[in-house]
């Protein structure tokens, strides 16, 4: 199966600075499982610098480059994502979180989150306890 990175763990995952002890790692630093990265993380990770909300020890250049050198798969919006997105109930309201969390369902992925309000949902997630 393949796995989704919800957009805190890619920051945790790429910001050596910030150290969270319950990643996956086993599933992070094995090049045999394939990751995936939405650009929807990249574009709320945009949004939240430039309304100074989120502050990184790289640039997006930087942040594109090591998606790219870890062999993730950064994925488009598609329309199935879109069309899952209207099915999904509203235990949260974060647009960034219902379409990464609407793009693990319509691709069949494992979602790779710590919040809590994501594993409301119908979706497989994983993470460390």
């Amino acid at each position: 199966m393949d796995y989704l990175l919800d957009t805190h763990t890619l920051i945790w995952v790429l910001d050596e600075t910030i150290i969270s002890y319950e990643v996956p790692h086993e599933i992070i630093n094995n090049p045999e499982i394939q990751k995936s990265v939405s650009i929807v993380s990249i574009w709320e990770i945009i949004i939240k610098i430039s309304v100074n909300k989120l502050n990184l020890n790289f640039t997006i250049d930087d942040l594109l480059e090591t998606i790219k050198s870890k062999n993730y798969i950064l994925l488009p919006i598609k329309e199935n994502h879109l069309k899952e997105y209207l099915n999904l109930p509203f235990h949260h309201r974060d647009p960034f979180d219902r379409l990464l969390i609407a793009t693990a369902i319509s691709e069949n992925m494992k979602f790779i989150t710590s919040d809590k309000e994501n594993q409301l949902y119908d979706v497989e997630w994983v993470w460390d306890k």
